[in-house]
């Protein structure tokens, strides 16, 4: 596993977001294989990101020749970083809660998340559209982290899938780097993803809730969501 870790810190300020609808028939979010943990430890968030990173995409046959094959994800070398995109917005069906108290009730992924826009209607949909979805192997070009607001801000104005302010951007993943939070409250890490050929996959996230645990004497992650753009 290849670990990033993020100190806290103080002085950051919530980020907006705006979270449009895209209505009931939207496909479903993304697979995708990125983070394999996050976890507190020593007034730190450690990332952990899988070895075999990769996305299912519905990309048209000009594009697929020139991608990782996921079997070669191991060996991809990251490829720079790109700017920011807006976010995108939430809409249509599945499980959208984070601060809203949906958690408990939503479907769950591999690793325990809660799967945002998930449910049963996804997987039925990946069922039906099995010939038209491909796994691609890709590179973490960047990661970030950013502190969302806590429970009020984040229920009243969550972001949708993609990129937000980054309050720490690390645009080299094979070092580790620190950045300031001091907060409890929710956060989002994102990983910026590229194909072999540079292709650009967004960005897959994770938003978490951060507490003062005071049994562990330290901050404590709860309450992950899983948060990727539609497929």
């Amino acid at each position: 596993m290849r670990r990033r870790e993020f100190i806290a810190g103080t002085g950051l300020v919530a980020a907006s977001a705006i979270a449009g609808c895209t209505g009931n028939k939207s496909p479903p979010p993304r697979k995708s294989n990125v983070f394999q943990s996050i976890e507190a430890r020593n007034g730190k968030l450690q990332v952990d990101i899988e070895d075999n990173t990769w996305v299912m995409s519905r990309l048209d046959d000009d594009d697929l020749n020139d991608l990782a094959d996921p079997g070669q994800v191991g060996g991809l070398n990251p490829v720079g970083s790109a700017s920011a995109k807006g976010r995108g917005g939430g809409g249509g069906r599945g499980a959208t809660g984070r601060a809203t108290g949906g958690y408990g009730s939503a479907p769950k992924t591999g690793h325990g998340r809660a799967w945002w826009h998930g449910g049963a209607y996804a997987n039925t949909w990946y069922d039906d559209h099995d010939d038209d979805v491909t796994k691609y192997g890709v590179g973490v070009a960047a990661l970030g982290v950013a502190f969302l607001g806590n429970d009020f801000e984040v229920e009243d104005d969550a972001p949708g899938a993609g990129p937000v302010p980054w309050d720490c951007r690390v645009t080299d993943p094979n070092d580790t780097e620190t950045c300031a939070i001091e907060n409890d409250g929710w956060y989002r890490v994102g990983a910026e993803l590229r194909g072999r050929n540079g292709h650009d996959f967004d960005w897959e996230c994770v938003d978490l809730k951060v507490d003062d645990g005071v049994a562990t004497d330290g901050y404590e992650v709860e309450k992950q969501w899983k948060v990727s753009p539609r497929i």
